[in-house]
């Protein structure tokens, strides 16, 4: 008997292209959070060419990101 709960669809090449890029995505905001917590905790302002590229990564992990499970 086959579990169809179980099978998981096959991944277009596509799919494989945005899951790169919501990986990317991730790791630049994890590698420039200092910058945040610097705002935080002394007000240290964040470059604007830094911020810039923080608020297009959270716009690319909400874009291509599959919505979450309630």
């Amino acid at each position: 008997m086959v579990d169809w709960s179980k099978l998981e669809p096959i991944k277009t090449p596509q799919d494989v292209a945005n899951d790169l890029s919501v990986e990317q995505a991730k790791t630049y905001l994890n590698e420039t959070n200092w910058y945040a917590f610097a705002l935080l905790e002394d007000g240290t302002p964040i470059p604007g060419d830094i911020k810039q590229a923080r608020t297009g990564a959270r716009a690319t992990i909400n874009r291509l990101s599959p919505p979450s499970a309630p």
